[in-house]
């Protein structure tokens, strides 16, 4: 793995000096004069492979794409052959044959759980379930965990990433975190359990932008049932139900995946017959990114307290006449499909979803104030009517997904 570096080596008596086909510092330069107790970068890779290789060194010294070595006794061809092999092969570090053992022991080392199923609503949106190799700590719907794949693992993209710089980085992994999700139902109609062997994830492939490119979800949809992956046994997150009443109102609205913890806690409270109307509102760009819509189509017929409604931005219909969250809340149509006024007294409001929609307020605790985003996001909106928004550990009744940004 890895490609080789073409060398020009100069041969000055006690030192040598070796021209590279590439950089590997800034212009600063590094010096060693032993090797050196953190390897971290490609400088110091390389300064503990030499001086591994060749009692004799002194001084290793890299400098861009030069590399200046002192060594007692002086140079011969033999050894600025070694010295050059050694630099050549910085950045090949296995055979493919000895590389897929590896891959294959890093796996074996860091992976925890195995993909059990696998439904594909389209080409970049599954919903996965993953069973863990032991049991689970007992989680609260709403709340989310980590999943991760090594970088290591192959991507379902074109994106070539390149580990020169960075060696060690291949044989970390690619973290996330993702919020439990919930079919609500089985394939039977029933409800499903609390506490799942198989647990429900709702992932969606993010695409490598103009700046970033994304490490995880590439290589999860290169993965089919029976794969191994990792997954955290520790659940945390404070979007919960904790303080809702057996007959308050619940209003769900999210956009996207943000739909999965809101389904999860829509399982939990039918399964303790909820008294109260709950309604989940989630808004996608096409009707096609609604992996959940034909089982929430069973759920509403089933259960009379519940109701679903999905909108879309970007099908034909939606041209010159888009309608959001935001614009259901203020219209009234969220109280419409409710069949209850958004009354604080009474209802809670949970938020999941694309930070403007959200409108998260930026406070400020000495004053006591908050200032609200530009864009009018439901925060605002139900603020107005008489809302509180959740804040460090002040719990209010209108609640808000916090690992969003880390998605």
């Amino acid at each position: 793995m890895g490609q080789l570096i073409d060398v020009t080596a100069t041969n000055l008596g006690n030192v040598a000096v070796f021209d590279l086909d590439r950089s590997l510092t800034g212009q600063d330069g590094k010096s060693f004069g032993q090797i050196p107790l953190v390897v971290d970068d490609a400088a110091s890779q390389l300064a503990a492979r030499l001086f591994e290789s060749d009692d004799h060194l002194e001084t290793v010294y890299v400098l861009s794409n030069t590399v200046t070595i002192a060594r007692s006794g002086g140079w011969q061809a033999e050894t600025i052959d070694s010295a050059s092999d050694v630099i050549v092969h910085l950045f090949v570090f296995y055979s493919p044959e000895s590389l897929e053992q590896h891959d294959q022991d890093l796996r074996e080392e860091n992976y925890n759980a195995t993909i059990t199923s696998l439904r594909a609503h389209n080409s970049d949106l599954w919903v996965v379930g993953i069973r863990p190799d032991e049991p689970i700590d007992a989680f609260k719907p709403g709340q989310y965990t980590t999943l991760a794949l090594g970088f290591w693992e192959p991507r379902a993209d074109d994106v070539q990433e390149d580990f020169d710089e960075k060696p060690d980085q291949r044989d970390k992994m690619a973290r996330r975190s993702y919020s439990i999700s919930s079919s609500i139902v089985d394939d039977k109609g029933d409800l499903v359990a609390a506490q799942p062997e198989d647990v429900e994830f709702y992932i969606v492939q993010v695409h490598p932008g103009e700046i970033e490119f994304p490490a995880l979800t590439p290589r999860v949809f290169t993965k089919g049932v029976g794969d191994r992956i990792f997954m955290s046994h520790k659940f945390t997150g404070r979007y919960t139900l904790d303080d809702v009443k057996p007959s308050d109102n619940i209003v769900f609205l999210s956009t996207g995946t943000g739909e999965a913890p809101q389904n999860n806690m829509t399982a939990e409270l039918l399964r303790n017959g909820h008294q109260g109307a709950i309604l989940n509102v989630v808004c996608v760009r096409y009707r096609k990114d609604l992996a959940y819509s034909s089982e929430q189509e069973g759920v509403q017929s089933r259960f009379p307290t519940y109701k679903f409604l999905a909108i879309t931005t970007r099908e034909p219909e939606n041209t010159g006449n888009k309608v959001y969250i935001q614009d259901l809340v203020t219209s009234g149509r969220v109280e419409e499909e409710l069949g209850a006024p958004l009354d604080p007294t009474n209802t809670h409001i949970f938020l999941c979803g694309n930070p403007s929609m959200i409108g998260l307020p930026r406070w400020d605790d000495e004053e006591g104030t908050m200032e609200f985003p530009e864009v009018v996001g439901v925060c605002e909106l139900a603020h107005q009517r008489g809302f509180t928004i959740d804040h460090r550990k002040e719990r209010g009744n209108l609640h808000y997904e916090e690992y969003w940004k880390d998605r």
